[in-house]
């Protein structure tokens, strides 16, 4: 009975795409649906019995490409909410894309040992280090220089240059928090002034089901050049947590250094409080902060989407909010990047460039990436925008 409930549910989903309703080639992220497609054709087509976790999968597969299609329907996105659901989507597909490769290698005779499979691991490798990565090209970043300007003077003032310092970007999502971090990370001036400097992303690891705490602190050691077989002898020898937060202390006292916890999420309280200080009636373990020396001019920035954990952090005081852009041209500039990234001799803009940039400014709500979602959106969609753009 289960696997016919997973043949049933891949024939619905087959026959969206492959149904009469040609305007399906048109709905976001089409040709993310067919390789799917396809790699579940090759599951289902093979003499093992089909995995358990297809079903859910399914069950998502067919819910979201019915809500891309309703997507579509309205004419175009209209809303910087509908542009971030669409990346929420393409994320999700991906995950499932990986999943549904692993699973298809295994399915092989050589037992998934093939070019392919070398392919997918440094695929996924390539996406692990986007989630950490610190890297941004400065050349298509626009917007941000004032917030770059303020953010350098809170972490370069003289007057608390021993101080140790917290501070909390916060703003809703693809609003720019991860891109200002990175912009202010690589500044020559702050490179100058803090040694070490680590980025830690604080959301969980697409293949980590490990307690964040430990999690984060051992991300944090590693990032220091701690080798993860010391990390895991640390854990296992030097009890757990505590151990961890004690040699985390010790890699970072007497250093000036500059620490990133991007995209903050974990409101627990452990988290609270970064600039306190370990006490006689305290443990390492009572608190993330005893893990970060005080006394040497040492700076944390946190991101987070949650303006309550992120005052939790760092303390009111601290917290810059980030706003969305208010220059046009600006969201015209993210745009057009995200188009000139794949260029279609079949695109081509309006003759009135003022009112299409006014427009895109418009929809995308100052979020750059609702803007750069809508440069994407523009090719996935090229006979709709040529008509409706071309003068």
């Amino acid at each position: 009975m289960a696997q016919e409930i997973e043949h049933y549910l891949m024939e619905q989903f087959k026959k969206v795409l492959d149904g009469k309703d040609k305007s399906i080639s048109k709905i976001p992220r089409y040709n993310q649906f067919q390789e799917i497609k396809s790699l579940l054709v090759d599951i289902f087509s093979s003499f093992s019995p089909v995995d358990s976790s297809i079903r859910d999968k399914l069950y998502y597969l067919n819910n979201v490409v019915t809500e891309c299609q309703m997507l579509t329907r309205k004419h175009g996105f209209n809303s910087p909410e509908e542009l971030l659901t669409i990346n929420r989507i393409r994320r999700e597909l991906n995950k499932i894309k990986r999943e549904l490769k692993a699973t298809k290698d295994k399915l092989q005779p050589n037992n998934g040992v093939s070019s392919s499979q070398d392919t997918e691991t440094s695929s996924r490798d390539t996406e692990i280090s986007r989630w950490t990565t610190h890297v941004v090209d400065d050349s298509k970043v626009y917007g941000f220089d004032d917030n770059v300007v303020s953010m350098e003077k809170l972490l370069l003032e003289k007057e608390s240059h021993d101080r140790f310092k917290a501070v909390g970007i916060v703003g809703r999502e693809g609003i720019g928090k991860t891109t200002l971090c990175q912009l202010i990370f690589n500044k020559p001036e702050v490179k100058n002034n803090f040694l070490p400097r680590i980025w830690v992303c604080m959301a969980r690891h697409p293949d980590d089901d490990e307690d964040p705490k430990l999690a984060i602190v051992k991300r944090m050691l590693v990032q220091l050049g701690v080798e993860k077989k010391m990390v895991s002898f640390i854990f296992n020898e030097k009890r757990g947590l505590e151990g961890l937060l004690c040699a985390l202390h010790l890699q970072l006292v007497g250093k000036r250094y500059l620490i990133v916890l991007d995209d903050a999420r974990e409101t627990d309280t452990w988290y609270g409080k970064l600039d306190s200080c370990l006490t006689s009636d305290k443990k390492w373990d009572d608190g993330f902060a005893f893990g970060l020396p005080k006394g040497n001019g040492g700076r944390v920035i946190v991101t987070s989407r949650n303006e309550e954990l992120a005052k939790m952090m760092v303390g009111e005081e601290n917290i810059h909010r980030l706003l969305p852009l208010s220059d046009p041209e600006s969201c015209w500039k993210i745009f057009e990047d995200a188009v000139e990234d794949d260029p279609n001799p079949n695109l081509s803009y309006p003759s009135d460039l003022e009112d299409l940039k006014l427009e895109i400014n418009q929809k995308c709500g100052g979020l750059p990436l609702a803007a750069k979602m809508m440069g994407q959106a523009m090719h996935e969609q090229v006979p709709k925008y040529s008509t409706q753009w071309n003068p």
